[in-house]
């Protein structure tokens, strides 16, 4: 039997007031008539008046399916598998828009869809984040997560604000980690087309880039001794190296079925590396986002000596980042010998 294509799917996320049912309704608008496209719109009651600007602007075959409770991985949490498991199994629409309300987590939803997609029912295509000028400083939990969650984070309204609002905003996302697939405006309601160019590529270009990093290790590994034993963990990651102004450093992307030892990470990067490993020396700056066992997923750096961690809304995959002082000696293997001693029983074990 031939195995039926994933669906590409959206998730567009942001606070209340950000634009994401404008963003919807003119994306729906566009789309090809002949297809048929599912949103998932996720309201606090079920009035349904966001679903009703959806519909009006739909062109062709859509269904608009309103998910009332505010949010969807809790409040909403069965209605949303539940319809999942429709149009998996039966509808099989050619895409499908997800809108979280704007007071609900982003996080479980992502969850939610990426386990679809290990299975290969759905292929989630990137996460839209909107920002607008009003939560820009914001702290707020569901805020917060938008900007860490999202693969393509864009200022909303931007033409009606501020030449200095622009610049902020340009500020605060120009240090985000991981860093975002891509970072510009919304105009009169319309979403970019480089924002999804962008997302589309970065998810679908993941198994070309992880097919050729796998070649590449097994390269190395003649060079490297042990080095594919140590890395197996990772088999399917990939490593990119730098050199850039006198020092080395390296970028990891590791599957997100790997899991790490919170317990190990913070002793491990506490201690004097060069006790740990002769070939390791204290890093100048390190950053990751990593799942710690089985639920959890932190944002870890080490600063002047010091590790702190602090959740994020991260899913997608473990990153880290590494970059040495100015002529410090640098070994890949050495450092994957490190990653590995951090991870969690479960997964060097297996």
């Amino acid at each position: 039997m031939t195995a039926r294509a994933a669906i590409p799917v959206w998730v567009i996320t942001g606070p209340l007031g950000s634009g994401k049912t404008t963003i919807i309704a003119r994306w729906l608008a566009g789309k090809p008539v002949e297809e048929n496209w599912v949103v998932l719109l996720n309201e606090y009651t079920d009035a349904g008046i966001d679903a009703l600007t959806v519909a009006s602007a739909a062109r062709g075959a859509y269904d608009v399916r309103l998910i009332p409770g505010g949010c969807l991985c809790c409040t909403g949490e069965a209605d949303f598998r539940r319809n999942l498991r429709d149009l998996v199994e039966h509808i099989r629409p050619a895409a499908i828009l997800v809108e979280p309300s704007g007071i609900g987590h982003p996080g479980g939803i992502v969850e939610e869809l990426l386990a679809h997609e290990a299975s290969g029912a759905l292929e989630l295509r990137g996460v839209i984040g909107l920002l607008d000028v009003a939560h820009l400083d914001s702290e707020d939990d569901t805020v917060t997560a938008v900007r860490e969650i999202a693969d393509v984070l864009l200022l909303a309204k931007a033409d009606q604000v501020s030449a200095e609002a622009r610049a902020r905003f340009a500020v605060k996302t120009a240090n985000l980690f991981p860093p975002k697939a891509w970072v510009g405006e919304v105009h009169h309601g319309q979403l970019p087309e480089e924002a999804r160019r962008h997302v589309r590529s970065f998810t679908r270009d993941s198994s070309a880039k992880e097919t050729a990093a796998r070649e590449h290790r097994s390269a190395e590994s003649h060079a490297h001794h042990g080095e594919a034993e140590t890395f197996a963990a990772f088999a399917a990651g990939e490593r990119r190296e730098f050199h850039l102004l006198g020092r080395h450093g390296a970028r990891w992307i590791v599957p997100r079925a790997a899991a790490f030892s919170e317990t190990r990470l913070l002793t491990l990067l506490s201690s004097d590396l060069s006790l740990v490993d002769p070939q390791l020396v204290q890093p100048e700056r390190f950053k990751a986002v990593l799942r710690i066992d089985e639920e959890t997923w932190l944002l870890v750096q080490r600063v002047e000596g010091r590790v702190s961690m602090q959740p994020t809304a991260w899913r997608r995959d473990n990153r880290i980042e590494v970059q040495l002082p100015p002529g410090a000696p640098w070994d890949a293997a050495a450092w994957e010998r490190l990653w590995q001693r951090c991870l969690a029983a479960s997964t060097a074990d297996s």
